[in-house]
């Protein structure tokens, strides 16, 4: 009976997705100047990825990352507006980017997924995390395409802030009215790190645009709210990396943006702001204080044994053992005692123990983002991997000190303390391939990519153009090129 349910389940979903991808395509051709409407709530849905918004697929009873093949409400849109852009609905305005900027480290990341596959044992499993490589491509590639000017830009925005509001809702209504959360709270994720993490990106994205201001009072009141969001939340779900990298950004942001140009307002708003988060501060301490003294001795010590299997399976298989292979490998084969050390030469009948309550309690995934690149994929994997993230960081960093425009230019800066808290947390979590998180690192990036064409190129020979824009020690021309459509 349960496969028969499972069954019809994923057969409805393929029916929702092979419909609403459609009829997103035809809104769009008969709305087109709704566009902005469909960014905005893009990036809005991405953050709900839970049923009966999600399905995957042919869903499998599996502890890897990956269970089934995914269809969100994001791939949704995303997938329609797709086929909006190849069928047209920009044509005459803007030229598509068929090969946007970043895209050949990825699609070399994903060929060496794909190849991984080859000598896995569980093959099935990894095409899970492949179709997922793929939609990320699409979404990507659709972002880069449809965010042309700076209304589209503030479309991304307001549907990312929105959603950091809407996990605060969340967050207070199933603690305080359903009282479904006792301890920690998880909003629409998963897990309390998910939440935190995906609101550890918004939230100096959100401080910098509050702190410089968007000229728009119901943008800022939105930046205002979505940075109280973040912080509440990450409080609530008492994540301690989190909550450490957290104060990081909200410890960074100010400073840098105040010297970007310093005016009263911003000021009066950092007051403002230590005040409040003081007040949140003090009344969270206790919990906080008591979460990090009592968390648990064991969880650290798993994500060591994680860490010591995925490398040693990095050792024995140079093109890894497959993508989303990590957690089968554990458990059914010798790398299972790399995580139960202790208990190799204590108990009298292994096998038994491998299949009793206690003996499956350490199995899961290497909480360790590059690590398990590299498990699954080999060195090579997780080199690749780091080549792609790195060239976003360089590419955030260049056009921050490129751009003159101040709020572009705090835009920028946000964006970069969102993907260093990211790729921070990786060392200490596997979430960035959980779905919400991937797809809002492929949101944000598709979005910084398509700033660059807000911040005019000038005239000037290639090493003055650098200086200017890595140092600004060279003033600009007074022509400057028009940006690209």
């Amino acid at each position: 009976m349960i496969g028969i349910a499972v069954s019809t389940s994923s057969l409805a979903w393929i029916f929702v997705f092979l419909a609403g991808v459609p009829a997103v395509t035809g809104l769009l051709f008969l709305f087109p100047q709704r566009k902005r409407l469909f960014l905005g709530l893009l990036a809005f849905v991405v953050c709900h990825v839970k049923k009966p918004w999600y399905m995957e697929v042919f869903f499998e009873n599996y502890r890897g990352v990956d269970r089934g093949f995914g269809v969100t409400m994001a791939d949704l849109l995303f997938f329609g507006m797709g086929l909006w852009l190849v069928l047209g609905g920009q044509r005459g305005k803007h030229r598509l980017v068929f090969w946007p900027w970043n895209m050949g480290p990825y699609v070399l990341l994903t060929l060496i997924g794909a190849a991984s596959l080859i000598g896995s044992a569980v093959p099935y499993y990894g095409l899970f995390t492949l179709h997922k490589f793929l939609r990320g491509m699409v979404l990507y590639w659709v972002v880069v395409n449809m965010v042309r000017d700076r209304e589209d830009l503030f479309a991304v925005l307001r549907g990312l802030f929105a959603s950091s509001v809407f996990q605060l809702w969340m967050v207070l209504y199933g603690k305080y009215v359903t009282g479904e959360y006792v301890n920690r709270v998880v909003g629409s994720f998963p897990h309390p790190n998910s939440l935190a993490m995906y609101v550890d990106v918004i939230t100096p994205i959100a401080l910098a645009v509050l702190l410089v201001s968007s000229g728009r009072k119901w943008m800022d009141v939105l930046a205002a709210a979505a940075v109280m969001a973040g912080v509440v939340c990450v409080i609530f779900t008492k994540s301690r990396a989190a909550l450490a990298i957290m104060s990081l950004t909200l410890v960074m942001a100010p400073p840098i943006t105040f010297l970007l140009k310093p005016s009263k307002r911003q000021v009066g708003l950092m007051a403002a702001g230590l005040v409040v988060l003081s007040a949140i501060g003090a009344m969270a301490a206790p919990k906080i204080i008591k979460r990090f003294n009592e968390a648990p001795k064991e969880s650290a010590e798993t994500r060591v044994y994680f860490n010591h299997a995925a490398l040693a399976m990095a050792a024995d298989h140079p093109l890894g053992t497959g993508l989303n292979s990590y957690s089968w490998m554990l458990a059914n084969t010798h790398y299972y005692w790399y995580v139960y050390p202790d208990k190799r030469k204590e108990v009298d009948n292994p096998r038994e123990f491998r299949y009793s309550k206690h003996g499956v309690s350490r199995l899961g995934t290497c909480h360790h983002i590059y690590l398990l690149f590299a498990a699954e994929t080999g060195w090579i994997g997780m080199y690749v991997f780091l080549l792609w993230i790195s060239r976003f960081l360089l590419f955030n960093l260049v056009w921050f000190f490129r751009a003159r425009d101040r709020l572009l230019k705090a835009i920028l800066l946000g964006m970069l303390l969102g993907f260093w808290t990211l790729h921070t947390q990786g060392l200490l979590e596997w979430i960035f391939r959980q779905t919400a998180v991937f797809y809002e690192f492929f949101l944000v990036s598709g979005t910084l990519v398509a700033m660059r064409r807000m911040i005019p190129m000038v005239h000037a020979p290639l090493w003055k153009r650098l200086l200017h824009g890595l140092y600004q020690t060279v003033p600009p021309p007074s022509r400057p090129i028009p940006a690209r459509a």
